[in-house]
């Protein structure tokens, strides 16, 4: 089959891809789990029927599966070589063929003749001229055609039966039933008759509405379409607009409010009657309209049927100083009133009023001035309606002139109010009363009537060239690295915020902005010129290179060594070389020696005064300095210096001042350091260091008893591990990451603590020289140690050698290792000798008394408890104390911090000599 029938299988392919509207690589990569780009043929055909519902002949599809089939891959498909095809409009790949002569444009499967019902030309023509009429209608009220049939459509197939088309069919006003049938039979679907195709003719709609100019339409639309015109009024309606608008902008009239009532169904059109009683109690009052200005207004709003369109002139009133969807016209100029137009006015009076008027004015005015009276506040207590209205009564204006006792007559208080009171309510206006007679006061300001005329033009003012020259370039980076290194500041902080394209230049005016936010916001416009020639950016004209300002202020901490961290043994100079003196300190170096003696003969006899009667003069100085800012001004410090009682000269005190005064006044702390020098701290570290040493030189052992052996060690490791069931190696082996088999010596005691085996310093150091490596005396062989402790339980490798029979550890009785002398040893057996006649005798029980006081169940008592069980059983009379002291250190048990008596071993040596079976009658 020729190569023509794969491409028209892609291009169905393509137009269902486009009408779903997804990416097809996606669906194939859950089958493709380490993104080879190939797919098994089972696999791909399952992807085209189930995820793009696509089902081909079998035929076309094998068709398919041949082309897209790699051989070097089997019986794989390709599909990223299929996804690109299906997807991309041509190949970016083939340079060799133009990219215009490849693109695949898919066959669209609405508006296709799939799809379209094809009419008679007439037909063809009326349907166009109903797309052209209704869709001006959508596109201003903003109806979405698709919008209205979705409810109908679940599976989204763009068809709807004939009877819910017209159902959901957003009618115009006008467009007749004939109108909308014959929709019907334009969009009906070619293969289902009883189906519409609402998906074209919503495709239609809005390619007319996109082809619609900014004025929706050429001819005037019907008006009950409720479009605003494009009206051009004439000499008298213009005014009466004018006036209406002002009228609605003051009082913030909202004209829709008293229209909407008298329209239901929100057509936007009412009768004559209605929309003349709107308009009165909307702006009738506020505007002054006659009967005449309002039958002007209706008769240019009225249409055919003698309706009026109260939306069109709402719509106009409540834009009057700005145009509606202004985002879609950026360069439209929007007309401005000039400052002052639209306040209320004052009312015009005759010459003679307006001559008396103003006197009147500058009669109250003077006195104003002249007593300092604050008036609006005054005035504006009395103002406590709903809202802040800036009007008040007459007889709350009398009774305020009273209460400021400005004296007025009755006829000059009836100009006042005659000139100031409003035409309809009748109140006082005043803040503008208030700001005729206080000048300080200004409630509104107006432009001057010459300069509403005239067209409001802006020229270009050019900056006047900054004088710089005086300023130092070092001397102003000196203060501002001063100000980082005192404040300890980060400059970038202040700077990075203006560049996040991290371009490391900013525009001057932000490069200001970051020098006020770091506490530079008093550097003068030519010290800022300065400041800007230097770092500003050759590349990039009025931008300013704040990467190199701010490595230029960072040398206060790093001191111009880049790439410190490399070079730790670098010698870096201390930051206190930046440091500078205050503005306006005098250069004590550079003064005449005449004058240095004078000072310090003034600042010796002062010293010695204060030290004599113990001043303390920092106080007095504080009380001058309010702000804590260090300094006072030289009268203060010359009251201060009286106040403490050191005496100078007028001279001396000249040379003071000299000395230690800067722009900010006289610097008393420096002053006080160098009459009142702290004393010096003296550094006590190195003395500590040698008294620690001293201290950890005279150790005290704490240790009882430490075993010297390396057998009594093991044992002791051995008996802690038989009983607790511990693992000793759990504790070591996280010490050796690449399981070398040693470690550290130091690890190996942490590990041995952390182990709770309870070694001493002593036995530590004999059991690390024991299991020390051969090769690496710092490391201890911890596998053979923990071989060593494991063999209490099984031998190492006892399956090479099945013959061997292990030998179960028992951990010795604690008993049995105490030790005594020949001596102690013939009085241990004659005094137990005696007691076990005794018992034997009176065939006695030991146990019961002792056990009364063994609470915990562990085989041991107290000494005491153990001699006064033996004097209950009328045996310690037997025994003398010294044979006692014997008992004890054979019989003795470590329980815890405490030396017991094992009472158990004890019993069962006495039963044992005399012959006493236990557990028989």
């Amino acid at each position: 089959m020729p190569e023509s029938t794969v491409e028209y299988i892609e291009d169905q392919i393509r137009t269902a891809i486009q009408l779903k509207s997804v990416r097809v690589a996606e669906f194939f990569k859950d089958f493709d789990r380490l993104r080879s780009g190939y797919v098994t043929t089972p696999q791909f055909r399952r992807c085209l029927e189930q995820s793009f519902e696509i089902v081909l002949p079998e035929k076309d599809e094998e068709l398919l599966i041949q082309k897209y089939r790699d051989a070097d891959h089997g019986t794989d498909v390709n599909y990223r070589r299929f996804a690109d095809i299906i997807e991309c409009a041509f190949q970016p790949n083939d340079l060799t063929t133009n990219p215009k002569t490849q693109i695949i444009e898919p066959t669209e499967f609405f508006g296709s003749t799939r799809s379209i019902r094809p009419l008679s030309p007439g037909a063809e023509s009326m349907v166009a001229d109903i797309i052209l009429k209704i869709a001006p209608y959508y596109k201003y009220h903003g109806i979405d055609v698709r919008s209205s049939y979705e409810d109908f459509d679940k599976h989204n197939i763009g068809v709807v039966t004939a009877s819910q088309f017209e159902r959901s069919f957003p009618r115009p006003p006008g467009l007749t039933d004939e109108e909308v049938g014959l929709l019907i039979r334009k969009y009906q679907d070619p293969e289902r008759a009883k189906l519409v195709n609402y998906f074209n003719f919503y495709r239609d709609v809005e390619r007319e509405k996109s082809n619609l100019e900014e004025k929706l339409f050429d001819a005037p639309p019907p008006s009950a379409y409720n479009i605003p015109r494009e009206t051009t009024l004439d000499d008298e309606l213009n005014p009466i607009f004018k006036k209406i608008q002002e009228a609605v902008h003051k009082n913030g009239i909202r004209t829709t409010e008293f229209f909407r009532d008298h329209d239901k169904l929100r057509k936007g059109i009412i009768t004559e009657n209605q929309f003349v009683c709107g308009l009165m109690l909307c702006v009738g009052k506020e505007a002054h309209l006659t009967r005449g200005e309002v039958q002007k207004v209706v008769d240019f709003y009225k249409n055919d049927e003698g309706r009026v369109a109260y939306k069109e002139f709402c719509d106009k009133m409540e834009n009057a100083f700005n145009d509606p969807h202004f985002e879609k016209k950026p360069q439209l100029e929007v007309y401005r009133p000039p400052c002052g137009a639209l306040a209320r006015s004052l009312n015009n009076l005759s010459q003679g009023e307006d001559n008396q008027v103003e006197a009147i004015l500058a009669a109250l005015q003077d006195e104003v001035r002249k007593r300092r009276l604050m008036t609006f506040p005054t005035f504006k207590d009395f103002d406590r309606s709903k809202a802040y209205t800036r009007n008040i009564t007459k007889d709350q204006f009398r009774r305020i002139l009273d209460f400021l006792t400005l004296n007025v007559k009755d006829i000059d208080f009836k100009l006042l109010c005659k000139k100031f009171e409003e035409p309809i309510s009748g109140d006082i206006n005043y803040p503008a009363f208030v700001q005729a007679i206080d000048k300080e006061f200004i409630g509104f300001t107006m432009d001057r009537e010459d300069s509403m005329k005239i067209e409001h033009t802006v020229t270009p003012v050019k900056d006047k060239p900054i004088d710089i020259s005086g300023v130092s370039f070092e001397e102003i980076m000196k203060a501002i690295r001063h100000h980082v290194l005192v404040n300890r500041l980060r400059v970038c902080e202040y700077f990075q915020d203006f560049d996040p394209l991290q371009e490391r230049s900013i525009p001057k005016s932000q490069f200001r902005m970051g020098l006020s936010a770091l506490g530079q916001h008093n550097l003068t416009d030519a010290e800022f010129e300065v400041l800007f020639l230097y770092y500003e950016n050759p590349k990039k004209k009025g931008s300013v290179l704040w990467r190199k300002f701010e490595k230029d202020i960072d040398t206060v901490f790093t001191q111009v060594l880049p790439n410190l961290e490399k070079t730790p043994t670098a010698q870096v100079p201390p930051p206190e070389v930046y440091m500078v003196e205050k503005p306006g300190t005098m250069d004590w170096s550079e003064a005449p020696a005449e004058l240095a003696d004078m000072v310090d003969q003034a600042m010796a006899r002062m010293r010695q005064r204060v030290e004599q009667r113990r001043v303390l003069s920092k106080p007095c100085f504080q009380d001058f300095d309010l702000h804590n800012r260090g300094t006072v001004t030289k009268p203060q410090f010359r009251q201060c210096l009286t106040y403490l009682g050191l005496r100078t000269t007028e001279d001396e005190m000249e040379a003071l001042e000299a000395k230690y005064s800067n722009n900010m006044g006289f610097d008393y702390l420096r002053f006080l350091e160098d009459l009142q020098p702290p004393p010096q701290q003296e550094l006590k570290y190195v003395k500590r260091l040698e008294e620690l040493k001293l201290v950890n030189s005279k150790s005290v052992s704490l240790e009882r008893n430490p075993l010297n052996d390396i057998n009594s060690i093991m044992d002791k490791i051995k008996t802690k591990v038989m009983k607790e069931g511990i693992r000793v190696l759990e504790f070591m082996r996280d010490y050796d990451k690449l399981r070398s088999g040693r470690i550290l010596k130091t690890v190996f005691s942490r590990a041995i603590d952390l182990a709770q085996l309870g070694l001493q310093p002593t036995e530590m150091t004999v059991l690390e020289q024991a299991f020390e490596h051969p090769m690496e005396p710092d490391y201890v062989d911890y596998l053979r140690f923990n071989d060593e402790v494991e063999s209490i339980f099984t031998l190492k490798n006892l399956e090479k050698a099945p013959l061997v029979t292990p030998i179960q550890f028992k951990p010795p009785a604690q008993v049995e290792q105490n030790v005594l002398s020949e001596g102690e040893e013939r009085m241990l057996m004659a005094t137990m000798g005696r007691l076990a006649e005794r018992v034997g005798k009176t065939r006695m029980q030991l146990y019961p008394l002792f056990e009364d006081y063994d609470k915990a169940h562990n085989g041991s008592v107290s000494r005491s408890q153990f001699c006064r069980v033996l004097s209950g059983l009328e045996l310690g009379s037997m025994v003398s104390q010294r044979e006692f002291l014997v008992l004890y250190k054979k019989f003795e048990v470590k329980v815890g911090y405490q030396n017991d008596v094992n009472y158990n071993a004890f019993c069962d040596m006495i039963y044992k000599m005399a012959n006493i079976e236990l557990f028989k009658p």
